[in-house]
């Protein structure tokens, strides 16, 4: 499959009522990643199925369609005409709403707006695509020499489909920032987090450990952020 992008059209006047039902739920739900859900069938994709969403130009136009966010890709999918095109000219969008979670573009991907207030949570969702290795004997497979296979998969729109080729394996990831202003730092764990508010490192262990948190749940890493926000 030809891999198109696309900027949707406008949604059409009985967009409506489904267009408040969205922003009604986004405005009064909250949503953790163990409550997303994923599936086997399409590991590939961060939700289970696509589900209506909204993205919201920089121009103010809204647009409302079935969404899903491609994690091997790192694009937002979305269904048109039963096929799977990724939304292009990112520089026109300001946000996309789905299944309760706020996204935002960054560079070329997108980025979840995990928390929002004096310091920011943004998450990165991403997985890495392979080629399952063939048995050569021995023990020994031939991931390395799959490069050229896994390429033309790719090319050829294999990870847009809901059918995933079965020689094709996807590694989810999870990667976190913190951004104050202008500034956005990495971390990858509790002690990188708490190095990068040294005034506020000391609490911020207490505040884990009291509480029991790991920061390889993505909930409690939003709960800390949440408790920090509200420290500050």
């Amino acid at each position: 499959m030809k891999k198109i992008y696309s900027l949707l059209e406008p949604a059409a006047s009985s967009f409506k009522p489904l267009l408040a039902g969205i922003l009604f739920a986004l405005l009064f739900s909250s949503v953790s990643f163990s409550q997303i859900k994923v599936s086997d069938d399409i590991p590939q994709y961060l939700f289970n199925r696509f589900t209506d969403g909204l993205v919201v130009k920089k121009s103010g136009e809204k647009v409302v369609a079935e969404l899903n966010y491609n994690i091997a890709t790192q694009e937002m999918i979305f269904k048109q005409d039963g096929q799977f095109l990724a939304l292009g000219n990112l520089n026109s969008i300001d946000t996309v709403y789905l299944n309760n979670m706020v996204f935002i573009p960054s560079d070329n991907i997108f980025l979840e707006l995990a928390v929002s207030g004096k310091i920011n949570l943004l998450v990165q969702f991403s997985g890495t695509a392979r080629v399952k290795g063939e048995d050569l004997g021995y023990g020994v497979s031939s991931e390395t020499s799959r490069v050229t296979s896994m390429s033309s998969i790719s090319n050829g729109g294999a990870l847009y489909n809901l059918d995933l080729p079965d020689n094709i394996e996807i590694t989810r990831n999870i990667t976190y920032y913190v951004r104050q202003g202008e500034e956005m730092e990495r971390f990858v764990n509790e002690r990188a987090f708490a190095r990068l508010f040294r005034d506020k490192k000391k609490k911020i262990k207490n505040y884990i450990k009291d509480n029991n948190l790991d920061f390889d749940n993505y909930s409690h890493v939003v709960q800390v952020v949440k408790w920090l926000n509200a420290e500050l």
